[in-house]
């Protein structure tokens, strides 16, 4: 891959809602192809910093050539936010303002080594960097019925979800799944076309299912926020764009929770999530689907 392209969602929305402070430190959880990280570091005086990370070992060199000294770029998974802190931070050290995008970046979607496409005759990885235990293409062939069906009715909210996996059973019991083609017409085949969504490839939940189990997506992601929060200043932000049900009603969930047990700590400033303008959608619609939630800490 030449470039890491990748269009950042919702950026003046996440700008705004972590009002900037000119010699405050902030963290870009997931540095993708380092939109917040510029945008925020554009703002940062000479006594700034931004830490930013990124599981994607192509997002850490893509953003060296934009790397500044207010710039601490670490490849790692944000789900050791802390460990990541605790290393490159003086002990005790808070953070004005943490900012969090769920969504696979483009350049992650168009790059046909990683599996996500639907038409891909080569690799069935979906992992968002190389320090994965398991591949999709293991999961696929490896996981037991129950298992499979577990995760695509969980992760892909798939209502087919036991016709797929004993789809996905049948087939490799004679030939092995080795690449997402392969996998997208053995989900097709599973689903009567009647039913077929006219928006979306039918092989989408259940993608996004294995993409989510082999990266340990919610799992993570429950990690982070809460590690997020504890590593806030007073009156920080915790800013996260999520891209489907299932991660924003982990947020939603978390954020709640937070509140009603420390409701004299934290805030929750987005009653309902915010969306992309019709604007944004049209210039980029894989936008479409973002939906944006702040938690602040007050005390």
């Amino acid at each position: 891959m030449e470039d890491y392209h990748h269009i950042p969602v919702m950026l003046k929305e996440v700008v705004e809602f972590l009002k900037i402070k000119k010699n405050g430190k902030y963290i870009d959880a997931t540095l993708g192809g380092g939109g917040y990280t510029k945008e925020i570091g554009s703002l940062l005086g000479d006594n700034g910093k931004i830490l930013s990370i990124d599981l994607d070992p192509l997002a850490i060199d893509n953003f060296s050539k934009y790397k500044s000294a207010k710039n601490i770029v670490i490849n790692d998974n944000f789900a050791n936010l802390k460990k990541i802190v605790t290393e490159k931070f003086k002990d005790g050290d808070k953070f004005d303002g943490i900012v969090a995008d769920l969504g696979l970046s483009s350049a992650q979607l168009d790059d046909k080594s990683r599996g996500f496409s639907f038409n891909n005759e080569e690799s069935l990885d979906m992992s968002f960097g190389p320090q994965i235990d398991g591949d999709s293409k293991w999961i696929l062939n490896n996981y037991n019925k129950e298992e499979l069906e577990k995760v695509i009715k969980e992760y892909g909210e798939e209502s087919w979800a036991k016709k797929i996996a004993d789809s996905i059973f049948n087939y490799r019991r004679k030939n092995k799944i080795d690449n997402s083609k392969q996998l997208a017409e053995i989900v097709a085949a599973s689903i009567p076309s009647k039913f077929w969504s006219k928006k979306i490839n039918p092989a989408t939940k259940t993608f996004q299912a294995i993409r989510m189990e082999t990266n340990g997506e919610i799992e993570n992601l429950k990690n982070f926020l809460a590690q997020a929060c504890d590593l806030l200043n007073k009156d920080g932000r915790l800013v996260v764009v999520s891209f489907h049900s299932l991660e924003d009603r982990t947020v939603k969930l978390f954020f709640k929770e937070k509140f009603r047990n420390d409701r004299d700590k934290f805030k929750i400033i987005t009653k309902k999530p915010i969306g992309p303008s019709d604007i944004e959608i049209k210039s980029n619609n894989r936008s479409r689907s973002a939906k944006l939630r702040v938690l602040e800490k007050v005390k």
